[in-house]
Parts: structure tokens; C-alpha cells; sequence
């Protein structure tokens, strides 16, 4: 119930907050839910998308390597 309710509040701080304080809520849940950067950072790509604004993905691959770091 809990990681659920965690879950839910750090994807809500992705549309109501900054992205650096939704990047520390992030890694702070990552403890408990090691996917979770990674789900946070595809959220944010494909809710801020812009098109010809970048190739990268950055929030992706940023995510991809806090949930690499949660896991090792």
C-alpha cells in the first residue's frame, strides 16, 4: 500500500513540481522501488516532449542510470 501511495506522489510532483525536486523524490523512492526513475524519467519525456528540441532523451537516461545505481 505504501510503495503504491509513494509511487503515486512522485508522479504527481512530476507535473506540479520542478524537475530537480522530482528527481530527488525519485531517487529517495528508488530505495524502496528500484524501477521507479526510470518510469519517472519516460513519464517526463513523453509529458514534455518537444519535437526537433533535442535527440536525447535525457530524463530517460538519467532515470536509467539512478535505477542501475538503486539496483547494484
Amino acid at each position: 500500500m505504501m510503495r503504491g501511495v509513494l509511487t503515486l506522489l512522485v508522479f504527481i510532483s512530476a507535473i506540479f513540481f520542478p524537475w530537480p525536486l522530482t528527481a530527488l523524490f525519485a531517487l529517495g523512492a528508488s530505495f524502496f522501488i528500484p524501477l521507479l526513475p526510470l518510469a519517472i524519467g519516460l513519464f517526463a519525456d513523453t509529458l514534455y516532449y518537444v519535437p526537433r528540441a533535442g535527440m536525447l532523451p535525457l530524463c530517460t537516461l538519467y532515470g536509467a542510470v539512478a535505477t542501475g545505481i538503486a539496483i547494484l
